[in-house]
């Protein structure tokens, strides 16, 4: 799932975003400057506690702490905080295990991995799933699932996307086995896609949309679909360092996220302009872009921490997500259960004191 470049057209962004996975070079964001490790606009508020570094992504849920920042959210909280982009998905990823950055918003799919071999990964909130974002798009002659057997499609192994194209197969009455899987980063199965090199391709949205916007191909299936709800979540997570010494500040961070929530139908066109300064999409674009991603409340976030039988339950989707992992060989072992990945303490906090 999930850089954030300049403001600009859609089109540059998604170039932009190819040639960072391709020569491994970062961004300048928001006039600040760029390193290695991402990009980072700091938030000039009054705060007596510790700053906290929040690592972002190019998902288009993403794009909202950019609004949560720019409408004064995070001031209104008193809490200090640094937007920190990391073009490469993975470098955040690390940052996050590391301790050098303080939260960050990944598939839950992709902090698993870490999670199994030992890493104090928590998760704290769910933040969106994707709704319509990730898609398998296919040339104009292919119209089905079904049709893509004996043809070549581009995925990134082991991201979320691979997990969503397992599952299109699945339902289609086919496996791995019946197509020709290439893999490649999400930014070059959209290149691949674009350029014919591929007969369809499992991608993510800005991507996505790119891609059928070039070629007119068919969008064979989405996370739009019901039976994909709830597959493909990006949570906000911390480190257990972070949560032992930046608590109230990372309560703070919640807040002013809920908050922003709770004002996002009522000031969508303030929200997307604040969006798009700082982003590479325009009003209209953020507006298109988040019809595919459903944006959690409060009331949802309490019922993903409980059990449950569907996806949208955090252990439920945990638990199938491992399976999925640890059948295509990408982690040595399936955890007994999930408990410590979990942490709804700070969250319960929140809702209590949101809801008085």
């Amino acid at each position: 799932m999930y850089n954030l470049p300049l403001k600009g057209g859609l089109h540059k962004k998604l170039l932009a975003l190819l040639m960072t996975m391709i020569m491994c070079i970062s961004l300048s964001a928001c006039g600040a400057s760029s390193s290695q490790t991402g990009e980072s606009t700091a938030n000039a508020n009054d705060s007596n506690g510790q700053k906290v570094v929040l690592g972002i992504n190019d998902w288009p849920g993403s794009y909202w702490w950019l609004a949560v920042d720019k409408m004064g959210y995070f001031k209104e909280q008193g809490v200090d905080v640094e937007v920190k982009l990391f073009s490469n998905y993975s470098d955040g990823l690390n940052a996050l295990n590391s301790g050098k950055i303080d939260l960050f918003v990944p598939a839950l799919a992709d902090i698993i991995p870490a999670y199994v071999r030992g890493a104090d990964t928590k998760v704290i909130m769910v933040q969106d799933y994707s709704a319509g974002a990730d898609g398998l798009i296919a040339k104009s002659d292919i119209k089905s699932v079904k049709d893509l057997k004996g043809k070549n499609v581009a995925i990134e192994l082991g991201g979320s996307d691979h997990l969503f194209l397992l599952k299109c197969l699945e339902n289609a009455g086919l496996t791995t086995k019946d197509v020709n899987l290439i893999n490649m980063s999400t930014g070059d199965a959209s290149n691949a896609f674009i350029s014919g090199q591929v007969d369809a391709a499992a991608i993510w949205e800005p991507s996505l949309s790119m891609a059928q916007k070039e070629t007119g191909g068919n969008i064979l299936a989405s996370t739009k679909d019901a039976e994909y709800e709830g597959l493909i979540p990006a949570v906000l997570a911390t480190n257990g360092n972070a949560l032992k010494t930046k608590r109230e500040e990372i309560k703070k961070v919640m807040k002013a996220w809920f908050n922003a929530r709770d004002g996002y139908e009522n000031k969508f066109d303030e929200f997307a302009k604040d969006v798009s300064s700082g982003a590479e999409v325009s009003p209209e674009e953020f507006k298109t872009l988040m019809n595919g991603c459903a944006v959690r409340t409060m009331d949802e976030n309490a019922e993903a921490f409980k059990d449950g039988d569907t996806y949208v339950s955090l252990k439920k989707c945990s638990s199938m997500l491992s399976d999925f992992l640890y059948d295509n060989g990408l982690i040595d072992s399936k955890p007994d259960n999930f408990d410590s990945l979990f942490d709804s303490s700070i969250f319960d906090e929140v809702y209590a004191e949101m809801n008085k």
